[in-house]
């Protein structure tokens, strides 16, 4: 309507268009005059700087101007009649270049070990109340039988020609930093060394034949200069019989005597007692008997000579292995002073269980008996089908470890048994490891990430023994290094 009213004529409308159109084009000129203006007053970003290319193409060292130049070669792409070749694969230079960068990962890994070495958390003080597992030597292989040939037709049973050859395959999930180490005296030293610096105090050795006492005699003569004691672990199966237990109670009265062996004060007996641990002594339920009990004025006038036969073949303060909540009934009423749990699996069995840990002690208080539980960084046995069942256990990047020492300084324990230091085909180890594919390790971490934990949780363990030890009103609990 408006533009009726005021343009009447086809001549008016041509002339406003025409004024309108010279109107936009003035304003657009002058819009690109004042922001071309502003651009060059004001250092805006731009995605290629002039002054950065002239700092670029400036005359520089020989040394640099190479270096540019073969990155220049490298990012300008080959040509042939002005058509872009596609680069070649080289596997040679994917390989060398994968291993620089591996050779680099290993150079700040190793810098960061020699860090964490130099910073290691160390305990002065030792701790006898603090045991755990030694192998040695360990057996870092194990036998697998190769599988049989296979028919050439299917109704047809393959019978091999000659009895195959079992194969040896590395029985451990993490790699040792020292290499698949036999046991020396050097070797010893510094595997003494280590534990020393945790603050524990006795070792436990395996007592199983065939053994080498050689071996076992190297180790108890070395300890002493590390402040160190040994005792056994003695093994004991279900075929096994009670003869065979007191054969190894024989064997092992050669080496008590010896400094290096661990023994407690007897108020009763007024003498130094060894300390033994026996595995699987649930297992001696129906053939042991008595034998373990000690013999009083009763016992000799009822005629029970058996009562303390094997005592009389060696007196120790013997520690046997349960599993189940019923083990500890069996194992008092054959008269052992006390019992370890042994694996380190929460959940497994009822003994390893933390949450049952409490209700074992007081059981043994209650029957004047000694429990130690036994903890440990995790299990990894690198089977297809563990001879332990499903038990394996992730480390957790230490906690795992942490809680498990925390149940049972909480429980105030009398003291603690460790799997292990070289355990590694159960994978239970804290010995340093080395990162190496196909293997597991202790990342992130330095190699000696569970040594400086064991250090810890030992220094803890001991500043609540001490104060457990001023409130002692008993010696069951070995807190003054003494029993009943």
């Amino acid at each position: 309507m408006l533009l009726k009213k005021y343009v009447k004529t086809r001549r008016k409308v041509k002339i406003l268009l025409l004024v309108t159109i010279v109107a936009l084009i003035v304003i657009t000129c002058i819009i690109l005059l004042g922001s071309s203006s502003a651009t060059s007053g004001t250092n805006v970003e731009r995605l290629l700087d002039e002054r950065f290319i002239a700092r670029a193409y400036q005359p520089q060292s020989e040394q640099q101007q190479q270096s540019r130049d073969v990155a220049v070669a490298l990012l300008q792409p080959q040509r042939e009649h002005g058509v872009i070749v596609p680069e070649k694969y080289d596997e040679q230079k994917i390989k060398s270049r994968i291993m620089q960068n591996r050779l680099q990962q290993l150079k700040q890994q190793q810098q960061r070990d020699t860090e964490a070495e130099q910073a290691r958390t160390t305990l002065d003080a030792l701790a006898t109340a603090v045991h755990i597992f030694y192998t040695a030597p360990v057996p870092w292989y194990k036998s697998k039988k190769p599988p049989m040939p296979a028919p050439e037709h299917p109704n047809e049973v393959a019978l091999p020609l000659t009895t195959p050859k079992p194969v040896k395959i590395l029985n451990t999930a993490f790699y040792p930093s020292l290499g698949l180490y036999k046991p020396s005296a050097k070797l010893l030293g510094q595997h003494f060394e280590n534990i020393r610096s945790c603050g524990i105090g006795v070792l436990i050795l395996s007592f199983t034949k065939p053994t080498d006492p050689a071996l076992l005699h190297q180790i108890i003569e070395l300890a002493p200069q590390h402040n160190l004691s040994v005792t056994f672990e003695l093994s004991v199966a279900g075929n096994r019989t009670v003869e065979y237990l007191r054969q190894q109670l024989q064997d092992i009265a050669t080496y008590v005597e010896l400094p290096g062996f661990y023994r407690v004060w007897s108020q009763s007996r007024a003498t130094l007692m060894p300390v033994l641990y026996v595995s699987n002594a649930y297992k001696l339920s129906e053939s042991l008997g008595r034998q373990l009990c000690r013999s009083t004025s009763l016992t000799k006038s009822l005629g029970k000579e058996d009562t303390g036969a094997l005592r009389r073949v060696l007196d120790a303060f013997f520690i046997g292995h349960i599993r189940l909540k019923s083990h500890a009934d069996v194992l008092r009423r054959l008269c052992f002073d006390g019992f370890y749990s042994k694996l380190p699996s929460n959940g497994a069995v009822f003994a390893s269980t933390w949450k049952n840990w409490s209700y074992l002690k007081s059981y043994a208080l209650s029957y004047k008996m000694l429990f130690v539980p036994t903890v440990g960084p995790g299990f990894a046995e690198r089977n297809k089908f563990p001879r332990h069942g499903d038990i394996q256990r992730h480390r957790s990047n230490g906690r795992y470890y942490g809680v498990a020492w925390r149940t049972a300084i909480l429980n105030h324990v009398g003291f603690i048994s460790i799997a292990s230091y070289n355990n590694w085909p159960d994978g239970s180890q804290i010995e340093e490891v080395v990162p190496r594919a196909g293997f597991l390790d202790y990342n992130p971490g330095s190699k000696t990430k569970y040594l400086d934990l064991t250090a810890h949780w030992v220094g803890n363990f001991l500043k609540t023994r001490q104060e457990a030890a001023g409130a002692a009103q008993n010696c069951y609990e070995l807190l003054n290094n003494t029993i009943c």
